[in-house]
């Protein structure tokens, strides 16, 4: 059974039921939400929706909150998204995405963070990320390099060759060469514009 503090903070303990300060949560569950997704990014094509983090980090912390996910989560993932910019890392938070596969509002947290300005086409710049995200946390990337995989329609993270992937192995030239920094494509000079 919950105790009286849990009405006022939102979030308790799921072993005794105490609770435990909305703002102590958040960060419990943002160190756990690095983790999930570090763990996550080691599977070529892997992903996990924002309903599914919830729940994971809730779980590993040991601490729940029957708040909607919609008030806290990008919270969360701007944590991470400021951790990994400060760490140098890929931007984990692009592999968390919406129900519809796309990544939420919160993704453009990574773009100001770096001082980019949001692209006309916001997904293929987080494919872009996921794909930094699987080659730096040792993910098989095929042997050729892959393309930056789009999450598939589908919902079942895939491994292995995506049609896309297949077009680019049968055309070489047709591989995209993106900034380490802000992963977005270099043009033909290999210099980056934005950094």
């Amino acid at each position: 059974m919950r105790d009286a503090a849990t009405t006022t903070s939102g979030a308790w303990r799921i072993d005794d039921g105490t609770g435990v300060m909305f703002r102590d949560a958040t960060v419990a569950w943002a160190l756990a939400a690095h983790e999930v997704l570090a763990e996550t990014a080691t599977g070529y094509g892997h992903f996990v929706t924002v309903k599914e983090l919830a729940e994971r980090v809730q779980t590993v912390t040991g601490v729940r909150t029957d708040a909607p996910t919609r008030t806290w989560m990008d919270a969360i993932l701007r944590k991470v998204a400021r951790r990994c910019h400060k760490a140098g890392e890929p931007p984990l938070t692009a592999l968390c995405v919406k129900q519809n596969h796309k990544v939420s509002d919160s993704y453009k947290y990574v773009l100001e963070l770096a001082a980019l300005p949001v692209p006309a086409d916001i997904e293929s710049h987080a494919a872009y990320a996921r794909w930094a995200c699987y080659a730096a946390h040792g993910a098989d990337v095929p042997a050729d390099g892959g393309i930056p995989p789009l999450v598939p329609r589908g919902g079942a993270a895939r491994r292995g060759t995506s049609t896309t992937a297949a077009a680019a192995k049968s055309d070489p030239e047709s591989r995209v060469v993106v900034c380490s920094s802000c992963f977005i494509q270099l043009p033909a000079t290999g210099i980056c514009e934005h950094c």
